[in-house]
């Protein structure tokens, strides 16, 4: 979709930009009005998600230290040439070899002409095994060069993969837990609100054989607060949640700090 930018009167572009469906439904005038609403309420989403999704955690390390896969496939590349050559090698040495055996039977029998044939192949083998070997040293030379394994400082990408899918899950399941609880609710209450007033609360738990009950502490709540809390504590009692077999229910109670 494009975006236009407006200009003002002294010729200077203006930061707010439009889509087409803005342009057509509000006057120039109104764009940093809107602009300006818009990117507070984005800010707001991402603080509210800061907040509950706990992305501040310091995880420690940016980087973590791994094997350096850039030596290793340099010398995997490497290992496999000199292994090629090297079986080149092997055979042209076996061929000199069975030459040599050749050349001294002819040798041996008196043979002239078959003699100075099988000497005239024996050169040219061993021409070809000089040849070969010479590029087997010239490539053994970049390998010992590379050194042993080295280590290679990588990123850390687990803490970005923590807050990216943590962030997304606990989404997910807030949504998830504030649509079974609100329709069973008088007053209407928020995500952010109930963050505060249920989440953020210190309490304690307690497990008998037949239920499990948590105490939330009701300290420094004002009576509106007390009076919101005991409903959705009710709401969330009516919700027949269970742990292992065993219903949990939610209670009140004013802890000293």
């Amino acid at each position: 979709m494009p975006r236009f930018l407006k200009l003002r009167a002294e010729g200077k572009t203006w930061v707010y930009w439009g889509t087409p469906k803005v342009k057509e439904a509000l006057a120039v005038a109104e764009w940093p009005r809107v602009y300006r609403e818009r990117t507070e309420l984005q800010e707001n989403s991402f603080k509210h998600m800061i907040d509950h999704g706990a992305l501040n955690t310091n995880y420690g390390r940016n980087k973590i230290l791994g094997p350096d896969r850039h030596q290793q496939r340099a010398r995997e590349k490497l290992d496999q040439a000199v292994q090629a050559v090297q079986q080149r090698v092997d055979k042209q040495a076996r061929q000199v070899k069975t030459q040599q055996d050749k050349v001294a039977e002819s040798a041996r029998k008196g043979h002239h002409k078959r003699l100075a044939q099988r000497q005239r192949t024996l050169a040219g083998l061993e021409n070809e095994l000089k040849a070969t070997q010479h590029n087997h040293t010239a490539l053994a030379a970049p390998a010992a060069a590379l050194g042993p394994p080295r280590e290679r400082a990588d990123r850390d990408f687990r803490k970005q993969t923590l807050m990216t899918f943590r962030t997304l899950l606990l989404e997910n399941a807030l949504t998830a837990f504030m649509a079974l609880l609100l329709p069973g609710l008088k007053t209407k209450v928020s995500l952010a609100c109930l963050l505060r007033l249920l989440f953020e609360r210190s309490g304690s738990r307690v497990e008998t054989g037949s239920q499990i009950i948590y105490w939330v502490n009701t300290a420094g709540l004002s009576v509106a607060s007390q009076r919101l809390l005991t409903e959705v504590a009710e709401g969330l009692c009516a919700m027949d949640l269970q742990c292992q077999g065993k219903p949990i229910r939610v209670r009140l109670k004013e802890m000293p700090p």
